[in-house]
């Protein structure tokens, strides 16, 4: 399915808009209702975030979005029940499931696999799994029709970007900053010219995510990406406006950013 929605977008000189949500931030019921707003009003990836005690390649909004969701007792199963949910009202925008490698073993990887495969998810994303200790993951997700979307950073030599690329499936995430996620102003200087080296170098799509979060560095990395990735803002969007307005209104406000992101996809 994600290959698709590339090839889809393609065809349509757009890139993808790919959107990271913390699943149980504050509960799962006000999580399902926000992932199936935003698969409606633009986005054509959503990242669903298994809350974690430490997210160790997230900055503070996303760790304190983490913390809320663990209060709420959410896991990874409860994630899958709400994605096949959501299949089953017809949202049929690709589901990554992203988390870490400690999360993934407490279920066991065939088990989870399976688990996946049938709620309807497409993919695995484990932020803290190297390349090098891949190799018992990729055959179980490949046995189960399921994506591995690795991960490059603006270290990673273009050599090791393709053996990477290689390994993975769907497209290769690239964080566009060293560090971790967060709200940004802007996108680093030489960001276009690295991106083209790594697009160059992947044998995938290539997705650029970590501080993207306004219509201006959307769409330059859209005129630089096949995907863009955004997390952070529309996780402290959501957050602030459910603090002071309502859950009603957070939704609102975040399908309006979605909607604004959306746009910026557009290369022509």
């Amino acid at each position: 399915m994600i290959s698709q929605t590339f090839k889809n977008l393609k065809d349509k000189n757009r890139a993808a808009l790919a959107l990271f949500v913390t699943c149980g931030d504050p509960n799962i019921g006000f999580t399902e209702r926000l992932v199936e707003a935003i698969s409606k009003n633009g986005a054509d990836i959503i990242e669903l975030g298994v809350p974690f005690s430490d997210p160790m390649a997230d900055g503070k909004t996303i760790q304190e979005a983490s913390n809320r969701a663990l209060k709420s007792q959410t896991n990874i199963l409860q994630i899958l029940d709400m994605v096949k949910r959501l299949r089953e009202k017809g949202v049929k925008t690709p589901f990554i499931i992203f988390g870490y490698f400690n999360t993934f073993l407490q279920i066991g990887l065939e088990e989870l696999a399976l688990r996946t495969k049938n709620s309807g998810a497409n993919a695995w994303l484990v932020a803290d799994l190297p390349l090098e200790e891949s190799g018992e993951v990729v055959p179980v997700l490949k046995e189960n029709g399921l994506d591995f979307i690795a991960i490059a950073s603006p270290t990673t030599p273009l050599k090791r970007v393709k053996k990477i690329s290689q390994t993975g499936s769907g497209f290769l995430y690239y964080v566009t900053v060293a560090g971790v996620t967060g709200i940004r102003d802007k996108l680093p200087e030489g960001f276009a010219k690295r991106l083209k080296d790594v697009r160059e170098a992947s044998e995938l799509p290539v997705g650029a995510g970590f501080g993207i979060s306004n219509f201006e560095s959307a769409h330059l990395a859209a005129m630089n990406a096949d995907c863009v990735i955004v997390g952070s803002k529309l996780v402290d969007l959501v957050y602030k406006t459910r603090i002071e307005e309502g859950e009603d209104k957070a939704i609102e406000n975040a399908i309006n950013f979605v909607k604004t992101l959306s746009s910026a996809m557009q290369r022509d």
